[in-house]
């Protein structure tokens, strides 16, 4: 039996390793949840509703995108490291960003994000240290609880499993060590496919032997790498740093190319994200569900009408999905 194999079929055996004690009290996110109250959206969901910057025209100055997204009614944010670059090369100050994010009643789950990070050598890793630093710097300054930790795709046939583990590990005590996060998540992608499916994440995540470590899973990459729904069954809610949340044109069959833009809004499409999210409720996910829309036909939109009717449509399927089990 190879290990991924080996990982596939362990993870009932496994599940308890994936995080224990009680999810860590968030000012922000944790607002009372129970498994029968609905917190967010005015006593609609279950989950916070956030949005993904990168879902709006990348012209877009960070800032404006703020405002839009809490304007729109959005519990929280993703924003991307670029996005954060631009505006302390500009001369803004991340910490005036992290105002702004918490007068417009929002906040920061998680950051887009480690490049790199899940490299294909002990070395590689090394050099590129103060890379992961400088962005580690930024997730921190603007408040952000924690950061997404993304494969080295620029050399995909050099990618192990052992490495990228001892890699996330590094990153783990970095992040809550040294910047003061409370973690960091493992991405999965289905054009990435040493690490394309939820057991892969699980495997790179389990082998960094940290309390800490998470996956983030998205609906999206999930069906393109056919990833099984089934397999959060094995695992806790507080495995997922965040859930990355859109909807699939019919009509498009699972493959391994790199094809965002055709990301569709929820219910748009033919994913069974009612069921996704019902699962996800049974074992006690209470983090929130990302919009995440690289589609350039929507990013060409008005944003006010589009972010309108995105949210209404996000929310009309958690709302499916936390009412019923």
């Amino acid at each position: 039996m190879n290990r991924r194999s080996f990982v596939i079929s362990s993870l009932g055996a496994t599940a308890g390793l994936s995080l224990h004690g009680e999810q860590k009290k968030e000012a922000q996110t944790q607002v009372k949840h129970s498994a029968s109250k609905l917190s967010w959206q005015n006593g609609s969901s279950f989950w916070p509703i956030c949005l993904d910057t990168a879902t709006l025209d990348k012209s877009m100055g960070i800032e404006e995108k703020l405002r839009l997204a809490a304007d729109a009614g959005f519990d929280c944010i993703e924003p991307w490291d670029r996005e954060l670059e631009k505006y302390e090369k500009e001369g803004g100050d991340l910490k005036d960003l992290k105002n702004l994010v918490s007068d417009l009643g929002l906040y920061i789950p998680s950051v887009i994000g480690l490049w790199n990070a899940l490299d294909v050598s002990e070395k590689s890793f090394q050099e590129r240290i103060a890379e992961h630093r400088n962005r580690l710097r930024m997730v921190s300054a603007i408040g952000s609880q924690r950061v997404q930790v993304i494969p080295n795709m620029r050399q995909k046939e050099l990618f192990e499993p052992q490495i990228a583990s001892w890699c996330y590990r590094k990153i783990l005590e970095m992040a809550i060590g040294d910047y003061g996060l409370d973690g960091a998540g493992v991405v999965f992608l289905n054009f990435f496919e040493p690490l394309s499916t939820i057991s892969e994440a699980t495997q790179v995540a389990f082998g960094a032997d940290h309390e800490k470590a998470q996956i983030i899973p998205d609906t999206f990459h999930m069906f393109l790498g056919e990833s099984k729904l089934q397999n959060f069954h094995h695992l806790r809610g507080d495995f997922i740093t965040i859930f990355q949340f859109s909807d699939c044109p019919k009509g498009v069959k699972p493959h391994a190319k790199h094809e965002d833009k055709i990301r569709v809004l929820p219910g748009d499409g033919v994913l069974p994200l009612v069921e996704t999210l019902q699962t996800l409720k049974k074992i006690n996910y209470h983090g929130p569900i990302s919009l995440e829309l690289y589609n350039p036909e929507y990013r060409a939109r008005e944003p006010k009408a589009f972010l309108s009717e995105a949210i209404r449509k996000t929310i009309t399927v958690a709302e499916k999905a936390s009412r019923h089990t």
